[in-house]
């Protein structure tokens, strides 16, 4: 109820609209709610704000509203309004150490359920009393198997209507103040439970059960910048082979509509819108790389642009790439490889690393002699801030294979060099002459 806390990209909200007599109202039946003892006063903060609560008996009623015998050990998943039953204790109010915490994560599921009024999309979500899950994993110091406990904040299902696509993430709700000690113990978390339920499943099976994505939500602003370099360097010096499956989102509360936004429209912005900006491209007729785009290449009346791996090789590599080539005079071909980067996102750095490590081995690679990737990164809103691999692992790696790459901004159809400087010719003959 206080306006200085309500972010600026909330939809459908504008507080001089507000109506002061049904807010005089609300206070009105909290305090009768108070007296009567069925909530309480679980927190005063330093600017006088008090945290209601449910008291234990208030709990006892929404369980009885809701249909939730008060069994231990009903469970159910928490998806779709199935709720479980827990004791008082996991449902009171946090003490004041974790109260941001907690408030943050409830600013985040009143932004997405507004979010889903605006987008036309329908918001699932389950917090970790759901999400934790037991698992067994070998110590790696003393090589003996022990219990752990998997433990995101949440996980959350976004479906938009009249679609069969589904986006399922864990989420993590970041205060800034996890050092990097404890940040690698996190994401060594995830690489753990991956492994362990992965034994003996294909992980296209996965694929379909489990989320492929990381929110990772922070209360940094100004300083991003510098709490994502902690976080992607953590994340991608511990999740290991899973860094092509599991990509890891970091924003705040003020970006997440454009996360969202990501994820909704990748399929027209990323493939649809693509495939048309680069036709014009491929016939070219200065441009003298792959055949021009025929009609068997897809089941659609529309052409592709793209080349594809055979299905085995795709399998092998766990990932479908998107790419088109470039031939070179001696009859060599430079791979153009199109991946998707927002600003603060790992996925298309991790799929450019993983392709250019592996295609030299590649059989159709081999066969049309590719001696180089060249990564494409896609975005759609405005140009990503830059890339950087400080302190990970992978960046003797990570620096070869970017010497050369290409921004384009898919919305605007506009390519630029690594530099940001914006290309006028056609980008897929860029690199034929060193």
């Amino acid at each position: 109820m206080d306006p200085d806390n309500i972010p600026l990209t909330y939809p459908h909200f504008s507080w001089e609209l507000l109506n002061l007599s049904k807010m005089r109202s609300t206070w009105n039946q909290l305090a009768q709610m108070q007296k009567t003892g069925i909530i309480q006063v679980a927190a005063k903060l330093n600017n006088d704000t008090k945290v209601l609560t449910l008291s234990e008996e208030g709990l006892s009623i929404a369980y009885s509203l809701l249909d939730i015998p008060e069994i231990e050990g009903y469970r159910n998943t928490g998806w779709n309004n199935q709720h479980g039953y827990f004791p008082y204790e996991l449902y009171r109010a946090p003490k004041e150490r974790l109260q941001k915490h907690h408030n943050l994560g409830i600013d985040f599921n009143v932004l997405m359920e507004l979010l889903s009024l605006k987008h036309n999309f329908t918001y699932d979500f389950i917090d970790n009393r759901y999400a934790s899950v037991e698992f067994s994993s070998m110590d790696e110091n003393t090589k003996i198997e022990t219990k752990k406990i998997f433990r995101p904040d949440g996980e959350f299902i976004i479906r938009p209507n009249g679609t069969d696509k589904e986006f399922h993430c864990w989420v993590e709700f970041d205060m800034g103040t996890e050092k990097g000690k404890l940040l690698y113990e996190k994401f060594s978390k995830y690489n753990q439970y991956l492994s362990y339920i992965s034994q003996g499943v294909e992980r296209d099976s996965l694929a379909t059960s489990i989320p492929s994505t990381i929110f990772f939500v922070t209360t940094a602003r100004q300083s991003i910048w510098s709490r994502w370099l902690n976080i992607q360097r953590n994340y991608l010096n511990t999740i290991k082979n899973w860094s092509t499956f599991l990509n890891l989102y970091v924003g705040n509360i003020e970006s997440l509509e454009s996360l969202v936004l990501s994820f909704i429209n990748e399929g027209d912005l990323f493939k649809n819108k693509l495939n048309l900006n680069l036709r014009p491209l491929l016939n070219d007729q200065a441009f003298i790389g792959q055949p021009k785009p025929s009609k068997n290449l897809t089941n659609a009346s529309s052409l592709s642009s793209f080349c594809y791996l055979y299905g085995n090789e795709m399998k092998i590599l766990g990932w479908e790439p998107y790419f088109t080539v470039t031939r070179l005079k001696s009859n060599e071909h430079q791979v153009f490889l199109y991946v998707k980067f927002d600003e603060y996102e790992t996925g298309g750095i991790c799929k450019a690393i993983d392709f250019a490590s592996k295609f030299e081995t590649i059989e159709s690679m081999k066969r049309i002699n590719a001696i180089e990737v060249i990564p494409v990164l896609l975005y759609s809103d405005k140009k990503p801030h830059s890339l950087d691999f400080i302190g990970c692992d992978q960046k003797v790696k990570f620096d070869s294979i970017f010497k050369k790459y290409l921004w384009h901004n898919v919305s605007e159809n506009k390519w630029f060099d690594k530099n940001g400087k914006h290309i006028q010719s056609n980008p897929l003959n860029l690199f034929l002459v060193e």
